[in-house]
């Protein structure tokens, strides 16, 4: 895991390049390395996960030069596909999957990215071509943003490397990104809140020379039709149970060991039983508790649980007002954009990090495959989108509906646009393109790289997708919601484990947010105020008052908390 940044028709500076890397330091903390010729610029910063030598050093060129790249992510295949290479005649010099990436691309062009099992992101410069290619994987999971201006393209890993070389300025945000930060919490893509800068499409490759500017196609990452879809309960948990042994097995790759985020519920837990099934030496685990915060939702006991059982090494972080007071400039630093979430991903990293993790297997995409959300089958495809939407956003109707409207996309067959109960795979589509994608995989990217922790989500495997979208529904639901999962977990996790609602994880900030000066609502609007209002931009004042009577009058904090993230990160841009 790394961070990268680069340019192609566009000169960067000597300052300029010093500036990005130093943005992006917190990403790639064991090395820096930058490559030039005129034309191309390609900078790096290096997180050593694979091959922990200098042979695994970015940007890497091959032999005769006929090409350099930088890559941020991990190839779970990547033997797989070494020993492919070998049999072409490709030969290697390191142990690292950024050559075979690079090998890759020269035996097979743009038909590698069909052929990769793991999450990355890649620029790569063919130098007698002058030829860019850019590629994201299928979900999106690590982050790629660009912009372009005519014939000149500058990406990388975060905005900050974008404000750092003077691209794009908090002075200059996207009026629709602001819309669509205000309505659900976050920016949806492929908008970000800097203007100019876009995200790159997960799931596509992209080619550009001067003569033709840019082609971008979709890669096809799906496997091969199932050779036979479960039909009854058994054959479901079955065929659930080996594709999600296969992941993490895949995914335990590296030279540094795999930690684990250990929530109190079946997701992360599994993952922590499943490793456990797979290697006998010590794994670190860690979780977060409260002490102090009324209405926390606080599982750490049942984490502790999972972890006693399970034979863990495990740490649990006792949160108070104090440690949130401490920690929310940190936090503003680290996410990048403003989020309504996040704060909590912070936290467990910083611990994680602090403990001296470098890997963390997470549970993310569990409930958008296996149905956990309460919501998932059960309302109509207009009612499942509100659920995301913020209260208190002080957005027109027809804007509302515009954003309604581009989420409905996500959802196969427009289906989304009304009608009836919309099924379970489409839900499951809709969540992973929409909130998983937008909220928590970027945060989630945001806040562990920021510490030099590399996140890793075995449930996004694409086998392990494929299965639990083809599954039929009334297999999902046989014995109430995450079925499979908890057929799964049932001899392996403690029974208070397997017993327990799925409550979600709480920071409960409003007595925080309520009792502190620094986020009165006359000075968070004043923030907003000083800063908006010369791009022509403002918060409507009556969904920001609504929301600060919501957080007055019934102690929900999100609402509010999405303006106090805003005024906060823009006020630390330092202008």
């Amino acid at each position: 895991m790394c961070g990268l940044f680069g340019s192609v028709g566009l000169a960067l500076t000597p300052t300029q390049q010093r500036a990005a890397i130093n943005a992006l330091r917190g990403r790639g903390p064991d090395s820096q390395g930058q490559w030039s010729d005129g034309q191309a610029t390609l900078l790096h910063t290096r997180l050593a996960i694979q091959d922990l030598s200098p042979l695994g050093h970015q940007p890497m060129a091959s032999p005769s030069g006929d090409l350099v790249l930088v890559f941020n992510g991990e190839i779970y295949n990547q033997q797989e596909l070494r020993r492919e290479l070998e049999g072409h005649g490709r030969s290697f010099h390191s142990h690292s999957d950024t050559e075979v990436l690079l090998q890759g691309l020269r035996q097979w062009g743009s038909g590698l990215w069909d052929r990769l099992n793991g999450i990355f992101a890649v620029a790569a410069w063919e130098p007698q071509q002058q030829r860019l290619t850019l590629a994201r994987d299928g979900f999106g999971v690590k982050p790629l943003l660009w912009h372009r201006d005519g014939n000149s393209c500058a990406f990388g890993s975060e905005l900050s490397a974008f404000e750092a070389t003077g691209l794009a300025s908090r002075r200059q945000l996207n009026p629709d990104a602001l819309d669509s930060y205000s309505f659900w919490g976050a920016v949806t893509a492929p908008a970000s809140l800097l203007a100019g800068v876009e995200v790159f499409p997960a799931g596509h490759w992209g080619h550009w020379t001067a003569e033709r500017g840019w082609q971008l196609q979709r890669f096809d990452d799906s496997q091969a039709p199932l050779a036979a879809v479960p039909t009854s309960l058994p054959e479901a948990t079955a065929a659930v149970e080996q594709a999600l042994q296969q992941a993490v097995t895949r995914q335990v790759i590296g030279d540094v060991p795999v930690g684990l985020f250990l929530s109190g519920g079946l997701d992360s837990g599994l993952l922590g039983a499943l490793l456990r099934e797979q290697h006998g030496g010590t794994i670190h685990s860690v979780s977060v508790g409260f002490r102090n915060l009324p209405g926390a939702v606080d599982e750490s006991n049942l984490a502790e649980a999972t972890a006693r059982q399970l034979h863990l090494s495990h740490t649990t972080l006792r949160i108070g007002r104090p440690e949130l007071e401490a920690s929310f400039d940190g936090f503003l630093d680290a996410i990048d954009q403003p989020s309504i979430d996040g704060f909590n991903s912070f936290l467990v990293a910083r611990a994680a990090a602090a403990g001296g993790m470098r890997v963390a297997f997470s549970g993310l995409g569990a409930d958008e495959l296996f149905g956990g959300y309460g919501h998932m089958g059960s309302l109509d495809a207009r009612a499942l989108l509100r659920v995301r939407r913020i209260h208190g956003h002080g957005l027109p109707r027809h804007r509302q509906r515009q954003l309604i409207a581009q989420q409905a996309q996500l959802v196969p067959g427009g289906q989304a646009h009304g009608g009836p109960v919309v099924p379970l795979r489409n839900c499951s589509q809709l969540e992973l393109a929409g909130y998983l994608q937008n909220t928590l995989l970027r945060d989630g990217d945001a806040v562990s790289m920021h510490h030099g922790l590399e996140l890793r989500v075995p449930f996004l495997d694409r086998d392990l997708v494929q299965l639990a979208l083809a599954i039929p529904e009334p297999l999902h639901r046989a014995e109430g919601p995450k079925t499979l999962l908890r057929c799964l977990a049932a001899r392996r996790l403690p029974a208070e484990v397997l017993s327990a609602p799925k409550r979600g994880f709480n920071l409960a900030l409003a007595p925080w947010l309520q009792g502190a000066p620094r986020f009165a609502p006359r000075r968070i609007l004043g923030l907003l105020h000083r800063h908006l209002s010369p791009q022509g931009l403002r918060v409507g004042r009556r969904g920001f008052w609504g929301s600060w009577a919501l957080l007055q009058s019934s102690g929900r904090w999100g609402p509010y908390w999405r303006w106090v993230v805003l005024a906060e990160w823009l006020e630390r841009g330092g202008f």
